[in-house]
């Protein structure tokens, strides 16, 4: 179990054995870049702090709809770790439903975790202009519409990720059918590829879990995003 919340929410109140774990310890800067996935090497020691080896089974949870705890699932996924679940409701749903909470820190035994970079979960910047060019996917902009108005990704569609939280509830997302129909009726279905992106990464990875959870088994995550995309673009214009 791992909680993603922030550290004070965690000290007064978490569900007992979990350990704690802050979103933004998942990345780093790289190259002007923000939140970039860890590498391997570093990303299965931040794992292995967290108690997880490679067999285990994990459960991740916030007070974000599943946002944080969405992001700790791909970033597993990508280095090899399909065993992995996020919470429906969270810690909120969890308090509401009467769960047992402890507080204060966890004696976390240290795990054994090695990654191993998969490529079926993961998209790159050249990797999108091949499939730009041969229209093999489909591009899903998961930021707000005002955002993709000022720029976004040839050819991409936009749908704001938080369209996939249900109104007044912690679940993280909506009826998976409900979903396939709107997201047919934007040109595309369970059978395409479909790589998803915002700024940097984060509310993607949300979009990624919903889109798995609705039956699509061909998704990827451009951790570069739109910050990575239009930098590109600004150095092109400078050649």
């Amino acid at each position: 179990m791992v909680d993603l919340r922030d550290s004070d929410a965690y000290a007064n109140g978490h569900i007992p054995g979990a350990a704690h774990l802050e979103l933004a310890d998942l990345g780093s800067s790289v190259a002007g870049l923000e939140n970039v996935l860890l590498p391997p090497v570093e990303f299965g020691d931040l794992m292995a702090t967290c108690g997880i080896s490679k067999a285990d089974a994990v459960i991740a949870y916030d007070d974000q709809w599943g946002l944080a705890a969405a992001r700790l699932l791909w970033a597993l996924h990508h280095y090899g770790h399909d065993g992995v679940a996020v919470l429906d409701g969270g810690w909120d749903g969890w308090q509401a439903e009467g769960g047992p909470a402890a507080k204060g820190a966890e004696r976390i035994t240290p795990g054994r975790f090695e990654a191993a970079p998969r490529a079926d979960v993961y998209a790159d910047r050249d990797s999108i202009a091949r499939r730009m060019r041969s229209g093999e996917a489909v591009l899903l902009d998961t930021r707000t519409q005002t955002e993709f108005d000022n720029g976004h990704l040839p050819g991409a569609v936009c749908w704001d990720w938080f369209n996939a939280v249900p109104a007044d509830s912690w679940d993280v997302s909506r009826d998976p059918g409900e979903l396939r129909a709107e997201w047919q009726r934007l040109g595309f279905n369970a059978s395409d590829e479909v790589i998803v992106y915002c700024r940097s990464g984060m509310r993607a990875a949300h979009t990624y879990l919903a889109l798995r959870n609705a039956g699509f088994s061909r998704v990827r995550l451009y951790d570069g995003s739109w910050q990575e995309w239009s930098m590109k673009m600004e150095h092109a214009g400078d050649d």
